[in-house]
């Protein structure tokens, strides 16, 4: 009995941060679209992906997740 309120409890919060997480993701995209009308933008979003890699890479010991624009060039 206890088990399956903490189960309902974890899929709840499960929920919660999966709907955060689309949220998080839309505002990136938005932040995005507007870094890339500026002048250097490209770059610094170049720039900043490369230097998330290399931080998970350390962090993780291991080849970083590729993101979903390298997904689709693969």
């Amino acid at each position: 009995m206890e088990w399956d309120r903490d189960n309902d409890l974890l899929a709840r919060a499960c929920d919660e941060l999966t709907e955060q997480n689309a949220l998080l993701q839309q505002e990136v995209e938005l932040l995005r679209a507007q870094l890339r009308r500026h002048p250097t933008g490209e770059m610094q979003i170049r720039e900043a992906r490369r230097q998330m890699d290399e931080w998970l890479e350390a962090a993780h010991g291991h080849t970083p997740i590729p993101s979903g624009p390298q997904l689709a060039s693969a």
